[in-house]
């Protein structure tokens, strides 16, 4: 169960030693080792009235309902960043039922209320951020708009250009009908992590462990599939390496398949852009529509990129989106002219220069700018 209860978002704080306040044993040893995964020094206390030192000074303060009721009467004074925290067992029968910690939860003026093990992955997330000091990195997504279009190609030149701009990269491979994106980043024959091992792994997938196990060069970090072994992503696997990823790197790139699979979902929705490679030729835009109508459920900000010799949209063509969504036609974010030298230098880790280097950060940058999030009118449409 994630945060029932979030009035607040809980941003960073300076890394110091964050406080547990209670007296239940099963809560601690719930919560100890998610702090120890964060890297998040956690310190117990198991009365009330010795929280008081720290009350103020740690960066995150997580009571157990055990001991909620004996905060509230010695009158902490108020704080941000206090989380009321408890197990699912402590909840009973119905363990996604918190409502009879919502009245505690307001006197100790908490910023959420979560039960573990449920919301493991989004205390982990806080706990992560706070040390760190830091927030998410942004997403961004490719897509072949048709087969041939070159998406990977997209893909692996913004990750490519954002390293080289001093950036840590982590690029996703969720197409399993390619080649391998390692491939492409000549990364191949390089041991780390694919996604099944990934998917075998149990427990909390720590930020930085992710990144030191993946095939990577440099500040390129590569997840990619196996083709010894190829297997669908469960989107609660991507869900955990997509976190992991944003809280360790810079940016995330992800390479979508044009067949929308649940992991598909859950990336173009953190993704702020979704870019539909569109090749040469006027059916190419017409094959495009299953593709914008498919993810344009689940991000408002598509926009095509051509290649080779594509040409703006076709006079009189109309780009179909879901009926479900508020739909705005999508722009034309650039073009990557086709050049023989880029899937060359590109598996070398290197970016190319002169105008095709101006092409490819021109559209990094404008896949990577922040865009106001625009909701999505969904009338049962599934996910």
């Amino acid at each position: 169960m994630a945060a029932i209860l979030d009035r607040r978002t809980a941003t960073a704080a300076p890394a110091a030693e964050s406080i547990l306040v209670t007296a239940d044993d099963r809560l601690a040893e719930a919560v100890l080792p998610v702090a120890a995964a964060a890297g998040h020094p956690l310190r117990r206390v198991e009365h009330a009235a010795d929280a008081a030192a720290s009350w103020q000074r740690a960066p995150v303060v997580l009571v157990g309902p055990d001991l909620g009721t004996a905060c509230v009467e010695l009158d902490f004074p108020p704080r941000d960043h206090i989380v009321l925290c408890t197990t699912v067992a402590w909840l009973g029968n119905d363990p996604t039922d918190a409502s009879v910690l919502w009245p505690m939860a307001f006197q100790l003026q908490a910023a959420g209320v979560i039960a573990l093990p449920g919301a493991d992955d989004w205390l982990l997330d806080l706990l992560t951020r706070t040390v760190r000091d830091t927030e998410p990195a942004p997403v961004i997504a490719a897509v072949a708009g048709h087969g041939g279009a070159g998406a990977s190609t997209i893909a692996l030149a913004a990750a490519s250009a954002a390293v080289q701009d001093g950036r840590r990269t982590v690029l996703i491979d969720l197409d399993r009908t390619g080649g391998g994106i390692d491939a492409a980043a000549g990364l191949a024959s390089q041991p780390g992590w694919r996604w099944p091992s990934l998917a075998e792994g149990s427990g909390l997938l720590e930020p930085e462990r992710l990144l030191d196990g993946l095939p990577r060069r440099g500040g390129l970090h590569i997840v990619g599939p196996d083709p010894r072994n190829p297997a669908d992503i469960p989107a609660d696997v991507f869900d955990q390496v997509l976190r992991a990823a944003r809280i360790a790197a810079d940016l995330v790139v992800v390479d979508l398949p044009r067949d929308r699979t649940d992991a598909a979902v859950r990336a173009a929705t953190a993704a702020r852009s979704v870019a539909v490679a569109i090749g040469p030729g006027d059916r190419s835009w017409e094959a495009a529509r299953s593709v914008t109508a498919a993810y344009g459920l689940y991000n408002a900000h598509l926009g095509a990129v051509l290649r080779g010799d594509a040409r703006a949209r076709p006079e009189g063509f109309t780009w179909d989106g879901p009926r479900e969504a508020d739909w705005a036609e999508p722009p034309v974010w650039g073009a990557l002219p086709t050049d023989r030298r880029l899937p060359v230098l590109l598996r070398q880790g290197r970016v190319p220069r002169g105008r095709l280097a101006r092409a490819v950060h021109d559209l990094t940058a404008e896949l990577s700018r922040e865009r106001p999030r625009r909701g999505l009118v969904r009338t049962g449409a599934p996910r």
